[in-house]
């Protein structure tokens, strides 16, 4: 018998792999699948952040946009204010901005007298703002005022005292100067509508005197304690309240009891307390809190007992409407031009000089020993008053109108 051959495979040559021949194809599979959904993964994260950094673009737009329109609507309010104050009839009881070139000099209330007060400024290339305080409500049949003296509805005596302001404002792109700002191909970026109320302060006093008292009884004038009226009164009050004990008094004549005699706030300065509050420059609630001195002109509310001393005299020029006891301490050097109400008790020691008219609700005590503590009426100093603060001013908060949502202002954009 032959023997078999036995082949014994060579020692040299490698295994035979673990896996079998289709394994090296399905891990290339799974590679691109994985790189795939890489690729997806990294595709979302950039898409999302240019969505994001789209949306960041579009917000800071908008809130430019809007801080913008509200900015263009705020300065058409200033300026309707602005125009008011300097007509010289006053109270004013037209609204009648004017446009004339030809004139001198030239009237230039406005860009578009038809209209109202109109105004347009360039912004950045291309892109403006503009704002409308219209004189007529737009598209109204009949005609209804957009401006309007309201003065009857507040209960102003006069009319012209309080008007109502409404201010359209817009930022737009300008394609074509030709054409009107909201008509193709011009584009509206923004708009907004605000309004407020502006009243005419009045400034009278109860008399024309140095000291206007709720009470004769209640005043007293002592030691170097002066009062002068000049040619007005000294002391006015009210009939049947008694008679001021007095010392240095003069006036033509130094006292007198008034028939129709009223300290009330709203015939002083025609308007009520808090409507007086709304229309301050300045208010004040706490006795460390009131300015030294007093702004120039200003109209200062003050919601607290105030005392004044050497370390902070009353100085300065104005309106101050008390709501509280005064007090001007020994050695306190006070000077003050204007008019001073209070709705309370007054205590003046030297020494002080108040030159204008003091009006007192409670008891007024004037008195000096050594210095001189003096109140002088002053009609000159109450008219510069009334011409530099009793003009237009705000009497109201500025908020967004219903008109902005109406369906006029829709179709006028």
């Amino acid at each position: 018998m032959s023997q078999k051959q036995v082949v014994e495979p060579h020692r040299g040559l490698p295994s035979r792999p673990p896996f079998s021949e289709g394994g090296g194809h399905e891990q290339g599979i799974a590679l691109i699948i994985a790189l795939f959904f890489t690729f997806i993964a990294l595709g979302l994260v950039m898409s999302g952040s240019l969505v994001m950094e789209a949306a960041n673009k579009r917000s800071e737009l908008v809130f430019r946009l809007e801080g913008q329109v509200r900015q263009f609507g705020e300065a058409g309010l200033v300026e309707t204010i602005d125009w008011f104050r300097r007509q010289p009839s006053q109270p004013v009881t037209s609204f009648t901005p004017k446009r004339d070139e030809t004139a001198s000099p030239p009237i230039l209330d406005t860009d578009d007298p038809t209209l109202g007060l109109v105004r347009e400024f360039e912004i950045s290339k291309g892109v403006y703002g503009r704002y409308e305080v219209r004189r007529l409500v737009p598209l109204s049949s009949p005609p209804i005022p957009e401006t309007q003296d309201v003065s009857a509805m507040r209960g102003a005596l006069t009319n012209g005292m309080v008007w109502r302001i409404v201010c359209r404002s817009y930022v737009y792109r300008q394609k074509d100067p030709d054409t009107e700002f909201n008509v193709w191909p011009n584009q509206v970026l923004a708009t907004d509508v605000i309004e407020t109320e502006i009243r005419r302060m009045t400034l009278t006093p109860p008399a024309p005197a140095a000291v206007c008292a709720s009470r004769g009884d209640a005043v007293t004038v002592a030691g170097k304690g002066r009062v002068m009226g000049g040619s007005s009164t000294g002391i006015a009050y009210p009939e049947d309240t008694g008679t001021p004990s007095i010392g240095d008094v003069t006036g033509s004549p130094p006292t007198a009891a008034v028939p129709g005699f009223n300290t009330s706030v709203q015939a002083v300065f025609g308007s009520g307390r808090e409507l007086l509050k709304a229309m301050a420059d300045d208010r004040v609630r706490t006795d460390a809190a009131f300015p030294y001195p007093v702004p120039t002109n200003a109209l200062v509310f003050v919601e607290t007992d105030v005392t004044f001393d050497s370390a902070r005299p009353l100085k300065g020029t104005g309106i101050l409407y008390i709501d509280g006891d005064l007090v001007i301490s020994d050695g306190s050097n006070s000077f003050f031009n204007g008019l001073i109400y209070v709705d309370g008790d007054v205590t003046i020691n030297p020494p002080a000089l108040i030159s204008g008219t003091l009006i007192a609700t409670g008891k007024v005590t004037i008195s000096g020993s050594g210095d001189v503590s003096e109140v002088v009426y002053d009609d000159g100093v109450l008219n510069a008053l009334m011409v530099a603060v009793g003009q237009y001013r705000l009497s109201g908060s500025i908020f967004r109108s219903d008109l902005r949502h109406s369906q006029k202002f829709i179709e006028l954009r």
